[in-house]
């Protein structure tokens, strides 16, 4: 992120990050930045997606925002092993992908909707593997809890601050197994964890909202 440094990053607030994602989002600009060579981001003529939703839990650690992940576990069908956001597939019981994304976090991690104040959204992203259409919401969790862990499906969580993902040189590629093969893909390298895939598109477009607000902010 060259226009934001160290110091704004640390200084981040919900209140920033709500402010931030009411600009104009950058969509697939953004995503296509760590977009694994040859993935297309646009779903194919005549197929219909399947609806689902992440929610992107923030929340404060000595004194600064930290976002959280979950490690998927490794006996899933679709990415077994791989680092993700807490969420699902839509249900019909669902009101919408709100309502998704904050049902899925409860039922993966054990956090509570009613601890959780929703900053925004982010742009859909079409994972082909899946035919899944994700919407990705910014939340943040505002009371302490103790995340309760459903390990038919995550099989750990961890926490990173937002200085160190958007104010670092995290970003590099690394060799993941696609289909079998060894393939180097852009990602977010940090603590020997290799956040790729949807994950890094949905990161990507976040820090270059945030780039978009403090760019705009300096100029005026």
């Amino acid at each position: 992120m060259p226009t934001t440094n160290l110091h704004e990053l640390k200084k981040l607030t919900p209140g920033t990050i709500k402010e931030a994602l009411l600009q104009q989002l950058p969509g697939q600009k953004a995503q296509v930045s760590m977009s694994p060579q040859g993935r297309s981001l646009l779903v194919p003529d005549g197929k219909i997606p399947r609806q689902s939703a992440v929610l992107l839990p923030l929340f404060y650690r000595n004194e600064e925002l930290h976002l959280c992940f979950t490690k998927r576990n490794r006996q899933l069908k679709h990415h077994p092993g791989q680092i993700s956001f807490p969420g699902g597939k839509f249900e019909q019981t669902d009101k919408n992908t709100l309502t998704t994304a904050l049902r899925e976090t409860t039922e993966e991690i054990g956090i509570e909707t009613n601890t959780i104040e929703v900053l925004g959204q982010l742009s859909d992203l079409y994972i082909p593997v899946s035919n899944y259409l994700i919407t990705p919401y910014v939340g943040f969790v505002n009371k302490k809890t103790e995340p309760i862990l459903n390990k038919s499906e995550v099989e750990k969580i961890f926490s990173i601050p937002l200085s160190s993902l958007f104010g670092s040189e995290a970003r590099t590629c690394k060799p993941v197994a696609v289909a079998g093969k060894q393939t180097e893909v852009p990602c977010y390298y940090i603590n020997n964890e290799i956040i790729w895939g949807a994950t890094s598109m949905i990161l990507a477009e976040l820090e270059a909202i945030l780039e978009q607000h403090y760019s705009r902010r300096a100029t005026h």
